[in-house]
């Protein structure tokens, strides 16, 4: 009777704490303690593991996340996606006819926001998720430093800069790692891959460093007549410099989501 009576105090204060945190404590019928039930944002979308259309179910959820993106989501700490604000992106290519380290700082991006999700390919068993997106147009403004070479010219500039983008087509590939926090499966990304093709692109640079403008003109003049080139040599570098600071975004997000709210097990 003791034991008895031992017990269902345990389970009236689990209930207690479970009202207290707004989550409904599931006790299974060998009395141990389930995941809690959370209730569902009306920004996320949720989907089921043993769905048939498990893909295009992922496919409505992002899809779905877009206005509230754009917003930010304040719960999870998220900024405004559009315009979308990047403290500073680093990259270095040191092969071929495009030798240069850049660095771009105070960007501010308009059009992100506009992203489709046109296709999702999922491995659940190994959270695998692949992203196929498109973005009609993309405009960036900010300031940039970059030394090297381009082809065989020695080349350093800092100043302003602005560019656009247009028929944006990219592929993320996500691979997540499950992780436990006080008997709560979370998703952490362990890894993230991007690839990108641009349509369109023009550039345009202010250059602060030479103390006049011919070098400015010239490299302007150099960039849009060489755009498609000198932005296929440096799509490696900037593909890994984009996924570091996107892995670093979307895991603010995953890792503050119980995986039972987007991912349902039944």
């Amino acid at each position: 009777m003791a034991s008895m009576t031992k017990r269902l105090g345990v389970i009236a204060l689990i209930g207690l704490f479970a009202s207290l945190v707004g989550a409904q404590v599931i006790i299974d019928a060998n009395g141990g303690n389930a995941e809690p039930d959370f209730d569902t944002p009306e920004y996320i979308l949720p989907c089921t593991r043993n769905d048939p259309a498990i893909d295009s179910c992922i496919q409505k959820a992002f899809n779905h996340l877009k206005p509230y993106l754009v917003k930010g989501i304040q719960d999870l700490d998220l900024p405004p996606i559009d315009p979308l604000t990047i403290p500073e992106l680093g990259m270095e290519n040191g092969q071929g006819a495009v030798r240069v380290r850049a660095i771009f700082s105070n960007i501010t991006a308009f059009g992100p926001g506009n992203y489709s999700i046109n296709r999702v390919r999922t491995d659940l068993k190994n959270l695998r998720l692949d992203l196929y997106m498109s973005i009609p147009k993309i405009e960036l403004q900010g300031r940039y430093e970059v030394a090297g070479n381009v082809l065989l010219f020695p080349i350093q500039s800092q100043g302003d800069f602005w560019a656009f983008f247009g028929d944006v087509t990219a592929v993320a590939r996500v691979q997540g790692a499950e992780e436990k926090r006080a008997g709560v499966r979370y998703m952490n990304i362990s890894r993230l891959l991007i690839d990108f093709n641009l349509g369109r692109a023009r550039f345009r640079i202010v250059d602060q460093i030479n103390g006049n403008n011919i070098i400015g003109q010239a490299m302007n003049q150099f960039l849009n007549q060489n755009a498609k080139e000198i932005i296929e040599e440096m799509r490696p570098a900037a593909s890994t410099s984009i996924a570091k600071h996107f892995m670093s975004f979307l895991n603010g997000a995953f890792t503050k989501i119980p995986m039972k709210i987007w991912l349902r097990d039944a």
